[in-house]
């Protein structure tokens, strides 16, 4: 009934029984728009019936009206819903605003040296670094009358900028180390060693520590470990420093470069893939399969792998050398050194007792496409253990080689195993 639409924003009375056909006989006291009261009350318009106060004295005037306040109904609710868009715009302005101040304040409490922290532990940091800076610039150009402050606040932005962008920096290289194989790890080591300094090895470590908050806050037990993304940053930083530390190594022997040089050159002049890997051979048995050599090999694979000028099958001819390189010079390392790096591999120590019981029994070194059957002596797998402990034990006091940052970054976890697997060695097998 039309009574019943309208008995909520109107009073009226029938002067005698009307019908929904005709609206000529139904007064309102007092006279107001629906679409007014409506609009008071932000309802939807479109779901109610004209006003009939609109309507006029004839029947044949209500569709006009009809038409109309449709019209008038869906451009009030455009210019509330853009009223309302507007308005929301505003409070989120005001609302970033005040993040932002508070965020500047922040940083002009701590010293820069303390901003690297703030960065890297703020997950959001890099969706408001831009307003931040904005809002900097805003504040300083508003403090024209006092231009102290003024240059203060500029020197603050430039500050805060340079160390923003040298994190965001080192965060896409540590992010292509991330998504790349590890066997191109030397190659992006001797593309990339320049930006690879100290400043990056404590970003790495920054974002270990930053990684183990985050699992030390979100954790419901006592787990004290190392979270997972921690431990996987900490043994890629390990990894990366021990590859840095390789590359300045072989850097500064300028002799060993040159002889590098001219071996691959030879090598590259190679009329077939196999004469190629039997010149590899014949340099591996000849002790010339070194780390100079390996570098070189690293920086050409690199070059001609970001370019778009080399062919394809030069950049596959170039990859399947380097990677046969180093497959190779890999076998050459001592026994000990191998079995163990598998040994500190296995979480179980029942299971690494019976593997070390198996390294100690003499036998012929055999190799299958996927197994290496080796066997050391507990002296030898002892010295091992104990020169690598010495190494991480003094580099912990050092801060000058890049071992040092090895020393820092690497697990504590496989640090206790290794010790561990020395004590054991001594009381069974010394």
């Amino acid at each position: 009934m039309v009574m019943q639409h309208f008995s909520s924003c109107a009073s009226f009375t029938p002067s005698r029984r009307s019908t929904v056909h005709s609206a000529r006989n139904i007064t309102l006291k007092p006279c107001i728009s629906v679409r007014e009261y409506c609009m008071e009350h932000r309802l939807n318009t479109r779901r109610l019936p004209f006003c009939v106060c609109c309507a006029g004295d004839s029947g044949d005037s209500a569709p006009q009206g009809r038409e109309s306040d449709a019209a008038a109904d869906s451009d009030d609710n455009n210019t509330y819903a853009s009223s309302r868009k507007k308005s929301l715009k505003a409070e989120a302005r005001e609302n970033n605003t005040i993040i932002y101040d508070k965020l500047i304040e922040v940083f002009r409490a701590k010293k820069p040296e303390e901003w690297k922290k703030l960065i890297v532990y703020s997950v959001q940091w890099p969706s408001l670094a831009s307003g931040v800076f904005d809002r900097i610039e805003d504040i300083a150009a508003s403090k024209s009358d006092d231009p102290d402050e003024q240059l203060e606040l500029r020197r603050f932005l430039r500050r805060l900028v340079s160390v923003s962008d040298m994190l965001a920096e080192q965060k896409d290289l540590l992010d292509q180390f991330r998504q790349s194989s590890s066997m191109d790890w030397e190659s992006l080591v001797a593309r990339y060693r320049a930006s690879m300094g100290a400043d990056f090895f404590e970003y790495i470590e920054l974002r270990i520590r930053a990684a183990q908050a985050l699992h030390k806050n979100s954790r419901k037990d006592d787990d004290e470990g190392m979270s997972a993304e921690a431990e996987a940053l900490a043994a890629l930083g390990t990894q990366l420093a021990v590859l840095v530390d390789a590359y300045d190594k072989v850097v500064s022997d300028e002799s060993a470069l040159d002889a590098a040089s001219q071996s691959f050159a030879e090598l590259l002049q190679s009329d077939s893939m196999e004469t190629a890997e039997a010149k590899l051979d014949s340099l591996a048995a000849s002790g010339k399969l070194d780390p100079a050599l390996l570098l070189t090999m690293a920086k050409a694979y690199s070059g001609v792998k970001e370019t778009d000028i080399t062919k394809e099958e030069v950049k596959d001819i170039m990859a399947h050398l380097y990677f046969k390189a180093k497959e190779k010079f890999a076998s050459q390392a001592p026994p000990e050194a191998r079995i163990l790096k598998f040994l500190l591999s296995v979480d179980s120590e029942s299971e690494r007792m019976s593997l070390l019981e198996q390294a100690f029994q003499p036998g012929a070194d055999l190799s299958t496409t996927s197994e290496d059957y080796l066997h050391t002596t507990p002296d030898a797998l002892l010295n091992t253990i104990e020169n690598i402990l010495t190494v991480y034990d003094t580099s912990k006091t050092s801060t000058a080689t890049m071992m040092s940052q090895a020393s820092s970054l690497m697990n504590p976890e496989v640090i206790e195993r290794m010790r561990q697997l020395r004590d054991l060695v001594r009381k069974k097998y010394t």
